[in-house]
């Protein structure tokens, strides 16, 4: 990777996530500027007009790709526009961070992945969910023993998307856009979460419903997995878009033969992880931010802007993400084939 001390950013996209990602970059003591691309003028004003470090706003993203000064392009847009605009990114010497999934199918990921070796540019997937204090120490517990070799997982995502969800023109859940809907938007951080502590599913066995949304170019509303991971362990994903009357919640449980960890990550919640070891249940201290899905975007571009100026490669890799794609695409595959699906059988020819 090239040598720098600073960055200039070129944001394609300027949606919701991009805030998250625009609050990274202000904090970011390498960032020197931010220029955005979204084809709406009213996105890309307001998002000029939130933060001072945009200092220039284009309709076409082409634009941002044939500018010199410009080190690193961020792609904050719909999932199916990652792989071909990463693609360019490399093509005009460009790094590249995208938010996730990588992309839309492995062969989609596996270009992107070659289009980066070839260009000699880093391609970075803000798994964000890996920076989260509370994960943060629950891997090093795992990992240090203390609970044992883990033999269960369990995540629960109970979130309300619907609004967006039954928009037939709205790209949330858009099958062609977003290629599916819950599972492969919230639910691939509970993918690569579950990966991360237990290790890559080997199978997968799935229900991914659309219960409550109507438009039929939308995909799971709903979805439940089983996966077949490791050394005999097993695990659990749920996820849903239609808790309309609930608070959004996310929760994740690692069960060891010595004791267990368990995860939340409510803006409210004061005790982010608790443990269950040698029979007494505690709360585990870590820092718990206000608002942690922010929080985490912000620490996942600092790693990656960390790894851009140090020459580094990063702990979080497009690797582990196109991971997270196969079981992903898995469980899909389960559902439309009524099956157990061997996360192998995922070809990246297709």
């Amino acid at each position: 990777m090239d040598k720098a001390t600073t960055l200039t950013v070129g944001l394609v996209g300027a949606g919701s996530i991009s805030r998250a990602h625009m609050r990274g970059f202000v904090e970011n003591p390498h960032v020197t500027d931010v220029h955005v691309a979204d084809p709406s003028r009213e996105a890309r004003e307001k998002l000029a007009a939130e933060f001072g470090l945009v200092t220039r706003t284009e309709a076409d993203y082409a634009k941002l790709l044939s500018d010199d000064s410009i080190d690193v392009i961020d792609i904050c847009t719909p999932h199916h526009l990652h792989h071909p605009i990463a693609l360019a990114a490399f093509k005009a010497g460009k790094h590249v961070i995208t938010e996730k999934p990588i992309a839309l199918s492995l062969k989609q990921a596996d270009e992107m992945i070659a289009g980066a070796k070839r260009a000699k540019k880093g391609l970075f997937v803000a798994l964000s969910q890996r920076m989260f204090p509370a994960h943060l120490k629950a891997k090093q517990i795992i990992d240090d023993g203390d609970i044992g070799k883990p033999f269960l997982g369990i995540v629960n995502v109970v979130g309300n998307e619907f609004e967006h969800m039954n928009a037939p023109n709205h790209w949330k859940g858009d099958l062609r856009q977003a290629g599916g809907g819950a599972l492969i938007d919230t639910g691939y951080h509970a993918v690569y979460m579950l990966q991360h502590f237990l290790g890559p599913a080997r199978a997968v066995t799935a229900m991914t419903k659309r219960l409550r949304v109507e438009p039929k170019n939308k995909g799971d509303d709903t979805s439940v997995l089983a996966l077949e991971l490791p050394d005999g362990a097993v695990g659990s994903i749920v996820v849903t878009y239609c808790a309309t009357g609930d608070a959004w919640t996310e929760t994740r449980q690692i069960i060891g033969p010595h004791g267990s960890l368990f995860i939340t990550d409510n803006p409210e919640d004061e005790i982010p992880l608790i443990g269950c070891l040698e029979g007494e249940t505690m709360p585990l201290k870590v820092h718990n931010p206000p608002n942690v899905h922010t929080y985490g975007v912000r620490r996942v571009l600092d790693h990656f802007i960390d790894c851009l100026i140090g020459d580094r490669r990063p702990q979080v890799t497009a690797e582990e993400a196109r991971t997270a794609l196969a079981t992903v695409l898995a469980a899909y595959r389960s559902e439309k084939e009524g099956r157990r699906v061997e996360v192998s059988e995922i070809s990246a020819s297709e």
